[in-house]
């Protein structure tokens, strides 16, 4: 009996009557989850009954004072530390609020770690809480079946919530669609906009390419009409009279070069040759 009133103390009421509150509420939990999402398409007339949350005072026997939110407080008629007393050392006893006391301070651990733990991130507690239940279910002294059962239910509950909340994570508030709405339409007269100015410059380049394309037109028209046959034909006389010319020159280039003594000889030649000729012109001979 006395290490229920002591369980009690330390960890709240677990009895079953509290239990049934506790599980009642979970219930209460479970219908709330169940009602997110079809808030459009039913409406139910029950009256949902939060969570309660408390924070239990804790009797510390043995320890002169109350422990409330983990600070202790010294008992009002506690006797000064300096005056002697005789006590009967009870070894059970000692034993017994040193293991409670464990217990405490493991669920204070698990307590404060739980409630600081966003709850995207309390599936990484869930291995190492037990390990720590695992422990203070050890000790004998302690009634943990109730703790540890609202610490599961809780458990369960923050994993349903985060599948809820996955489940809705394509959905928006109106809010939310309204001011993303408007930031689309922003988006969209910025990009019409400049839509607008390039189909101006698509024009443009448009009027310059049609106008550049008439003028090719004009010089292919220009290009059929010149005769390139007739010019080629005295291009090939030209080069013919060049290649004789070339020639000529290459011949004259590769003959030996008469001396001046050899063409005044020449010279005196041709006028002898020009005297005898024409004394033949004058000979008169008759038969």
């Amino acid at each position: 009996l006395r290490s229920h009133d002591l369980t009690v103390e330390l960890f709240g009421d677990l009895s079953p009557a509290h239990s049934e509150a506790s599980i009642s509420n979970s219930h209460d939990f479970n219908k709330l989850a169940d009602q997110v999402g079809n808030s459009g398409t039913h409406h139910s007339s029950e009256r949902i009954v939060p969570l309660e949350r408390s924070i239990p005072q804790v009797n510390m026997p043995g320890m002169g004072g109350t422990c409330e939110n983990n600070v202790v407080k010294p008992h009002s008629k506690a006797l000064p530390l300096s005056a002697p007393e005789f006590t009967k050392l009870d070894a059970d006893k000692v034993i017994e609020d040193g293991q409670l006391h464990l217990a405490l301070i493991l669920w204070q651990n698990v307590q404060l770690k739980i409630a600081r733990t966003p709850f995207n991130q309390v599936h990484l507690l869930i291995e190492e809480v037990r390990k720590i239940f695992a422990a203070i279910e050890g000790i004998k002294a302690v009634d943990f079946s109730g703790l540890k059962g609202r610490v599961e239910e809780y458990f369960k509950q923050v994993a349903k919530f985060i599948d809820l909340e996955s489940s809705f994570s394509s959905r928006m508030s109106s809010k939310n669609q309204a001011d993303k709405l408007q930031t689309l339409k922003t988006q969209l007269e910025g990009f019409v906009s400049k839509e607008n100015q390039t189909v101006i410059r698509h024009n443009k380049f448009t009027s310059e390419l049609t106008k550049v394309a008439k003028e090719i037109s004009a010089l292919q028209e220009k290009k059929a009409k010149l005769s390139l046959k007739e010019n080629e034909k005295a291009l090939e006389v030209i080069r013919t009279d060049v290649s004789h010319i070339q020639e000529e020159m290459a011949y004259a280039e590769s003959r030996p070069i008469l001396s001046e003594a050899d063409a005044n000889a020449l010279k005196v030649l041709e006028d002898l040759l020009k005297s005898s000729r024409e004394d033949l012109k004058k000979l008169k001979w008759k038969p």
